[in-house]
């Protein structure tokens, strides 16, 4: 139930911002896709768990992405494009540092602390956290039906996060 609230909410969010023109839907389309890898990885997590612990598999995990990216981006641009400065470097350390080994290192503790169906659970917050984030740093609007879906979401979290009730015996 909690799953499918959540998927509901999700989609009453997407389907809305969709015919409003606000999201587009080769975006919505990465995003599944980025939702199936996540998926993937959690899964393969769980199944193969690193036993060199989580600093050698978060680096090996981001390395393989490195290298797998790699020719598309020297397909695409030029290293002479990049022009270095202290905002791109504060930049990229923030990417680094909080965006890559960070939130994989919390990624891999909440699947290890609280199970992948949980853990999965708090992917739901994504829709609503970046309409605040938009909301707060590039000024987009925020429409009623928006602030409605989060309802869903959030009752799909506690659902799937909540304590097992004991059973009585």
């Amino acid at each position: 139930a909690g799953l499918i609230l959540g998927v509901a909410g999700v989609a009453f969010i997407v389907s809305h911002r969709m015919s409003s023109g606000s999201d587009s839907a080769v975006g919505i389309a990465y995003s599944v896709g980025a939702l199936a890898a996540i998926v993937a990885g959690t899964i393969l997590f769980k199944k193969l768990a690193p036993q060199g612990g989580l600093w050698l598999g978060n680096g090996i995990q981001n390395l393989a992405g490195g290298l797998a990216l790699a020719p598309f981006a020297f397909t695409v641009s030029s290293v002479s494009d990049v022009v270095p400065s202290w905002r791109l470097l504060g930049a990229l350390a923030f990417l680094v540092v909080f965006v890559s080994i960070i939130a994989y290192l919390l990624w891999f503790h909440l699947l290890t602390v609280c199970g992948a169906s949980a853990a999965s659970a708090y992917h739901f917050l994504m829709p609503p956290l970046g309409m605040l984030f938009g909301w707060l740093v590039l000024d987009e609007h925020l429409a009623l039906n928006d602030l409605l879906g989060i309802v869903p979401v959030a009752l799909g979290i506690y659902l799937v996060t909540r304590p097992a009730r004991p059973r009585p015996a």
